[in-house]
């Protein structure tokens, strides 16, 4: 016959079920409220009101580039940027049905620019940095490189990525270089709203002592 557990046993159980409970409930099911996700990302969230420069480089990878994509095709329109920059990544987009073939992700994305209204000879591209082992740093000190005459930049990336994008030019361009950071949308609408953002705050600590 099996005997019950003692009194002081099973308060211990149950206090440990309360507390791993309330720890999910804290780190997994309350991060995924998109309010709460939003409020948690917001610290991360730079934009400036006047994003107005001779370039914008388009921060790439990720689900969220084309949401960036538009972002710059906006600036464009509005007459904030004469150019817009891209990395020229090579490996494989989407199948193109018009072009009977696999679309490298850099034409995809000139494709995407061009139906935005684009004109083509405002679209350039740079090499991709493959020697960089943190992307964002790699991606900025890329574009020191390609562009040693740069006067000034606009950064667009997504929300949660704004201050680690901004710290990463501000560091690899030249101190009289004007850096400006533009995200298409705030924290609460952006494509990174379904991330992991504590991920984020990591990534930002390691880039700030790295870059």
């Amino acid at each position: 016959m099996t005997s019950k557990p003692e009194p002081k046993v099973r308060r211990s159980i149950l206090s440990s079920l309360t507390l791993v409970t309330l720890y999910f409930g804290l780190l997994v099911i309350l991060p995924s409220i998109k309010p709460v996700r939003g409020l948690l990302a917001a610290p991360l969230y730079l934009c400036d009101d006047n994003p107005k420069a001779e370039i914008a480089y388009v921060m790439s990878d990720g689900h969220a580039y084309w949401e960036r994509l538009q972002g710059a095709s906006d600036l464009y329109h509005m007459g904030k940027i004469k150019r817009i920059l891209i990395s020229h990544e090579t490996n494989y987009s989407l199948y193109n049905f018009v072009k009977k073939k696999n679309d490298l992700l850099y034409e995809r994305a000139i494709d995407y620019l061009i139906w935005k209204g684009v004109p083509r000879e405002a679209i350039d591209t740079i090499p991709v940095n493959h020697e960089a082992w943190l992307s964002s740093l790699g991606e900025a000190q890329q574009v020191a490189r390609s562009l040693p005459t740069l006067q000034n930049i606009t950064v667009v990336t997504s929300a949660p990525h704004t201050r680690r994008s901004l710290l990463c030019f501000q560091r690899s361009l030249p101190k009289h270089v004007e850096t400006k950071i533009f995200a298409p949308s705030g924290p609460l609408d952006s494509w990174e709203i379904n991330e992991p953002i504590w991920i984020e705050y990591v990534k930002l600590m390691v880039y700030y002592f790295a870059a």
